[in-house]
Parts: C-alpha cells; structure tokens; sequence
C-alpha cells in the first residue's frame, strides 16, 4: 500500500503550496462565472447554461490538468527528491499510481465544489433546476478531468526535466484541443486528402468522424453532447442513431479510458527503466 502513503504525502503537500486553492478557486470562479452571466430567458435556458459550461471545460480544462500532473515526478527528479521517495522504498509504479491519485483527487475536489456552487446559482436564477443533466455532466467533467491529469502524469514521468515535461503537456494540448478544429490541420482534412486525393478511394466519413473523436477532448465532447444536449459539436458532425457503434456516445469512454492507461502505461514503463543518476 506504498502507492497510498505517495498519495497522501504527494496531496498534503500539493495542499501546503496552495496548488489545491488556486486550482479550486479558479474551477469555482469558472462555474460560478459561466452560470451567472448565461441568459434566463428562452425554454431552454437552464439547459443552455449548462452547454455553455460544457463548452468552456471542453477548452479550459485539459490545460488546467495538464499543470496539475506535469511535474508530479518530472519535478522530483529534476530536483533530486526521486532519490529520496525510491528509498523507503517505494516501487516505481507505487510512485507513478500513487501521483495520479493525489493529482486527481486535486482535480475532483476542485470539480465537484464548482459544480455545487454552480448548481446553487442555477436554482437562483431559473425556474426549473435540471439537476439530473448538472450531475451527469459532472461526473463526465470527473472522468474528464481525471485523463487528463493521467495524461499529464504520464509525459512527466516520461520526462527528466520541468522544462520537457511543460513542452510535453503543451504539444498535447495544442495538437489535441486546438489544432483539432483547425480547418486547414485538422484530422478529419487531413485524413480525407490522404484517402480521397492521394488513394484516389471514395469519401469514407465515418472514418473521419472516428479519427475526430480520438482526440480525449472531443471524445469528451462527443459523450456529452450525446447523452445531455444533442447538439454539433464544434468541427464535427451530428452522428445519426444509426452510426457505427465506435461513433456512438456509449464508445467515448473507451476512448477515454484508452488515453488513461496507455498515458499511465507508457509514462510508467520509461520511468522504469530510466536511469535516475
């Protein structure tokens, strides 16, 4: 149970530098902003409330996670701490498990109160309170927010510096969430062209569509607007009733919980086998 204690201590010091504060304060402010200054008029309201705070997480939140978990052990090794954390002794993947744990556990306090303040302020201003759509798409944004610390964990323990690890979480985020919808790089162009104009092979969409939502942040969204909303995503299509099963809201989690292991995994089987000087 070695795995625990890291989580612990790694949580009570996140705690003691205030990184815990900042991060709930700044979720809180979110919500609290986004749900205050949505419109009350309309039969969908409450509703659209909620789509506008889907939307925002869809973009701000990989980038507050990402600095969350980017240098739970990158930092220790770059300033010798690792040396110290292995010799009591820890197993290196008691280390790796036991840092997504606390990060994650930052991330869903922070999460959670938001959402909470947040509903408080929707049964403030509207008439009906859509409190089962608000807890759904709370533990969406839990899960959400939990790949993408595991995301974050894995490059920093990919990496040996604070420096590689920062450029590590910020090329995920820019490839992954904005060149995503970039209209002259995103995936879905840059699959057509490669099948259509150089294959010379007839439009295959739902491959398009499938190769969109391996991204982690429009696997998110496609699940969300899914199951709550219904509605186009940003550079995607409405995916019909009838789509292929890996299309369907039901398949994003997969994805999802791809990103997580294969993140944790890969970033664990380096850590292993690097040389800690």
């Amino acid at each position: 149970m070695n795995w625990l204690v890291i989580a612990r201590r790694d949580f009570q010091d996140a705690r003691r530098s205030r990184i815990l504060a900042l991060v709930v304060g700044l979720f809180v402010a979110l919500v609290a902003i986004v749900t205050a200054t949505s419109s009350t008029s309309g039969d969908r309201a409450a509703e659209n409330a909620l789509w506008n705070l889907h939307g925002i997480a869809l973009f701000l939140m990989p980038i507050v996670m990402l600095v969350v978990g980017y240098l739970a052990i990158a930092g220790e090794r770059e300033s010798g701490r690792i040396k110290y954390l292995l010799g009591l002794p820890n197993r290196r993947w008691e280390v790796v498990l036991g840092k997504f744990l606390s990060r994650s556990l930052v991330a869903a306090l922070a999460i959670g109160l938001s959402m909470v303040v947040g509903l408080g302020i929707i049964a403030l201003r509207y008439d009906s309170v859509p409190a089962a759509d608000w807890a759904v798409l709370a533990v969406f944004m839990l899960f959400f927010g939990a790949v993408y610390v595991g995301i974050a964990v894995g490059i920093s323990a990919l990496t040996a510096t604070r420096a590689r690890a920062m450029a590590g979480v910020v090329g995920v985020y820019v490839i992954f969430t904005v060149f995503w919808i970039a209209p002259q790089v995103n995936p879905m162009n840059s699959v057509a062209y490669l099948v259509e104009d150089l294959l010379g092979l007839s439009p295959r969409e739902n491959l398009y569509e499938f190769v969109f939502h391996l991204s982690p942040s429009f696997a998110y969204s496609r699940l969300g607007n899914g199951v709550i909303f219904d509605r186009a995503e940003d550079g995607a299509q409405v995916v019909p009733p009838d789509a292929p099963f890996y299309l369907q809201e039901t398949f994003m989690p997969v994805i999802l919980a791809g990103w997580l292991v294969v993140a944790l995994g890969v970033g664990y089987l380096r850590f292993r086998d690097a040389e800690l000087g």
